[in-house]
């Protein structure tokens, strides 16, 4: 194909590392995957069973944009119970990377800064860059904590979004009460967009 059918911004994005040590593995013989955190076991029966009885029902068409209403209506009751403010409205999208595609596509125009905390999830400087957006990133070597210090220092007239996930993405570390308190008044303090990844939550 020729290369002038390929958007620019396609160009300052790199093939993501992980999919490159997958595309080794599939050479190797029999390895042991330690990579993106699937389960080691099969989908259990009775989520497979109601996923048939689902297709054989007819539910197998588009659902609303914003999700399928009984099952957002589940996900807004716990959302209320858990943090109690009215402005917390939940909707399904198609993973962790959609959703945040969406989010910085809403928040970010070109030039917009947004933080994240290195080493971060390959995604991250990805969708960054294709919102627009630039990446700063702080370093959180060797313990991996988040330093607020260093997130304050980073923080300039263009900063839109601080972007960061607990359990961490790739080192596991788990951010303290603490620090992620400190991130929120931070965040509130210079009105920038705090968005808190947290596929893995505990």
């Amino acid at each position: 194909m020729s290369d002038r059918w390929i958007a620019d911004r396609m160009r300052r994005i790199d093939a993501s590392g992980i999919r490159k040590v997958f595309d080794l593995a599939a050479k190797m013989t029999d390895p042991i995957n330690l990579s993106i955190g699937q389960p080691h076991f099969d989908t259990p029966e009775p989520i497979k069973q109601a996923l048939y009885q689902a297709v054989a029902d007819g539910k197998n068409a588009y659902s609303q944009t914003q999700g399928i209403a009984p099952l957002i209506a589940k996900i807004q009751g716990d959302v209320d119970v858990r943090y109690r403010h009215p402005d917390r409205k939940a909707f399904i999208c198609s993973g962790t990377s959609g959703g945040l595609m969406l989010a910085l596509s809403v928040l970010v125009n070109p030039g917009d800064e947004v933080i994240v905390f290195d080493p971060w999830f390959v995604m991250y400087s990805h969708l960054t860059t294709l919102a627009g957006g630039k990446v700063v990133a702080i370093d959180t070597y060797p313990d991996f904590r988040i330093d607020l210090n260093k997130v304050r220092d980073a923080i300039t007239p263009r900063t839109k979004v601080i972007l960061f996930n607990s359990p961490c993405n790739p080192t596991g570390a788990v951010a303290t009460p603490a620090e992620v308190e400190g991130l929120a008044k931070l965040a509130a303090e210079k009105e920038i967009a705090l968005i808190s990844d947290e596929i893995y939550r505990v």
